[in-house]
């Protein structure tokens, strides 16, 4: 009988080990997914900043859940149809502010954006 205990055990021993590694391997990949989400801006950034009458047109940009806000020193140098085609679902625009909704993918835009305006 001891025979069979040391087999169930081994095979314990065996399944928890299988179960650790499976564990380890699934937060590895989501720690990937993450790092490399957040690294790629889905539109052509350059082309936005260009959109909004260049680097130094923009005066503020800030990001919410789905929007993007830009600040303006003027508008008149807005291509809001280059911005449309970016992916922008609406656009509103204000006096020397526009709002451009990008859905999820706002604050990533807007980090990248920022960085190349620096």
């Amino acid at each position: 009988m001891s025979g069979s205990v040391d087999k169930v055990s081994k095979n314990m021993m065996i399944g928890i080990i299988a179960a650790i590694v499976v564990v380890l391997v699934i937060v590895v990949m989501m720690t990937r997914k993450k790092k490399t989400s957040k690294e790629q801006c889905p539109i052509d950034a350059d082309l936005l900043i260009k959109a909004l009458g260049g680097k130094d047109n923009i005066t503020a940009l800030e990001a919410s859940p789905s929007k993007l806000k830009a600040t303006l020193k003027q508008d008149k140098d807005l291509d809001v149809e280059t911005i449309k085609t970016l992916g922008a679902s609406g656009i509103v625009a204000g006096h020397l502010t526009l709002t451009m909704i990008f859905g999820k993918a706002s604050s990533i835009i807007c980090e990248t954006v920022l960085e190349k305006i620096k």
